[in-house]
């Protein structure tokens, strides 16, 4: 698979995370640009900046973020899913070794926060307060 196809199939997942139902919104983001601004405003609010002097780096502080399960933002945590998904997107050979699972595991949430703030900045999604 070329790499342009897995970042579409990537970035429509990370899309797909987005999670807005349990919020009570005024107004429910429509756009890739409000959903992804959501999530940015709400991770400022439930974790970023208590978290900015144990995790300095942004990703890093996003992905710990994301290992919490936030209600805003259901990304997959199960073993079994993220080989599952891994292997879709032809990322992991579906007879993959238990080094490549491993590997696949142990860097998924940090994956999927770097394709968050790619998608942020494709969509001039405001970080700088972060």
């Amino acid at each position: 698979m070329e790499t342009k196809e897995r970042n579409k199939l990537v970035f429509d997942y990370v899309l797909d995370c987005i999670d807005l139902d349990g919020f009570n919104l005024e107004k429910q983001p429509e756009t890739d640009q409000e959903k992804l601004q959501f999530v940015v405003d709400t991770f400022k609010q439930e974790y970023n900046d208590w978290n900015k002097r144990n995790y300095p780096n942004l990703q890093l502080r996003f992905s710990e973020w994301l290992k919490g399960l936030p209600s805003s933002f259901n990304v997959d945590f199960e073993n079994y899913k993220i080989l599952q998904i891994a292997k879709e997107w032809g990322s992991l050979p579906e007879n993959a070794k238990t080094w490549q699972e491993d590997k696949i595991l142990n860097n998924w949430f940090n994956f999927i926060a770097a394709k968050f703030f790619v998608l942020c900045r494709k969509n001039k999604v405001n970080t700088s307060a972060l």
